[in-house]
């Protein structure tokens, strides 16, 4: 029967899971710092896809970066004996490593298998109620958050608490690799070459998320009240596979909105460092803005601010439950007047927020919308 779970040793081995999504992957980052913190002596691997995996290569907290192999395992997802073999693969590469604890942060069926394929002797994931896909079958010590409406990185941070690393402190740890600040400021002088205030318009999502996005037409009227009302350079930047979606902003600005290149994740939080707004929907490069201390005009429609909003000050969200298309560029207008009239400094690159666990999460339970 699983139970609640025990501190970590000085010289465990753990392994962390959280697989998949930017904004999810940096939410991790808080609860990550605390363990790290309390226990400097362990090691540490993250396994993660390919699509977050810019966030951790290199990180100074994480001992280790596994690779997760998605592309190879949906090609054989249709083959049954090539999925068992690419998951006794797996299997025997995690099992070499010697795991004594795994972390699921996750808790979906496909990070529980993770969990379950390492033989970890301990594996901790969260309890019935805050785990999908009945993950807490392949976990053994359950962590019981106190409330299903935690804001996601307060959660995390439960589990953290849990295995023996409580904290006030929330931040992100995201070290800029040397040059990223160069090429990051040459970016931001091409698009407002007068020293405009520069505010990134994100539009995009991953195509499971479109219901988030804001319609481009929105942003493109935006861009133009930007600009002519407040003097600021809109810069459009964009993801894998959201360049159509950047263009058509750009095209329907009237010239007000520039296009940013493709940049890596590391880069676009060396952007988001040096400029003083950041807009967009409920998406990974909305929490890496907060994360590094970029003001965020976060756009929601369904999803729960409670559970996904940026923390810390000096924020606005703006919601319609029923759509986000229905959020006018008039009501973001007023908001971007509002925090630009408060500009704050640029950040550099070790001037990540660092917040207050008491004072960002008045309480530790909410209830249902």
């Amino acid at each position: 029967m699983p139970h609640p779970p025990a501190p970590l040793a000085a010289r465990d081995r753990v392994l962390l899971v959280r697989l998949g999504a930017v904004g999810d992957v940096l939410r991790t980052l808080p609860a990550l710092h605390l363990i790290r913190t309390a226990y400097p002596s362990i090691h540490l691997a993250w396994i993660v896809e390919d699509l977050s995996r810019d966030l951790i290569e290199g990180h100074p907290e994480v001992d280790e970066v596994i690779r997760f192999p998605r592309g190879a395992l949906r090609g054989a997802g249709s083959r049954p004996a090539r999925l068992l073999q690419a998951l006794a693969g797996l299997r025997r590469d995690l099992r070499a490593r010697a795991f004594t604890v795994t972390l699921d942060f996750q808790g979906s069926l496909k990070s529980g298998i993770l969990a379950w394929l390492s033989s970890a002797p301990r594996r901790v994931g969260f309890a019935p109620g805050h785990s999908r896909e009945l993950s807490f079958l392949l976990t053994n010590e359950w962590v019981r958050p106190p409330s299903r409406w935690l804001n996601r990185v307060e959660r995390n941070l439960v589990m953290a608490e849990a295995l023996g690393a409580p904290g006030d402190e929330v931040t992100m740890i995201l070290p800029e690799p040397a040059g990223e600040g160069a090429r990051a400021e040459a970016i931001l002088r091409d698009a407002a070459p007068g020293g405009e205030p520069v505010v990134l318009l994100s539009p995009g999502t991953s195509l499971r998320q479109r219901h988030k996005r804001w319609p481009a037409d929105h942003f493109a009227r935006l861009a133009v009240f930007l600009r002519r009302s407040l003097g600021a350079a809109p810069l459009v930047t964009w993801g894998p596979g959201e360049e159509p979606l950047a263009r058509a902003v750009v095209d329907g600005s009237a010239g007000a909105a520039h296009l940013a290149p493709a940049v890596p994740l590391r880069l676009l939080a060396a952007l988001l460092r040096r400029s003083t707004l950041f807009i967009g929907a409920d998406s990974g490069p909305m929490h890496l803005a907060w994360g590094v201390g970029c003001p965020v005009i976060a756009l929601f429609g369904r999803t729960d601010p409670r559970l996904n909003a940026p923390l810390g000050d000096g924020h606005v969200v703006l919601r319609n439950p029923a759509s986000p298309a229905t959020i006018a560029p008039e009501d973001v207008l007023a908001a971007a007047r509002g925090l630009l009239q408060n500009r704050r400094p640029v950040r550099g690159p070790a001037d990540a927020p660092h917040l207050s666990r008491r004072l960002v999460f008045h309480t530790a339970a909410g209830a249902p919308p």
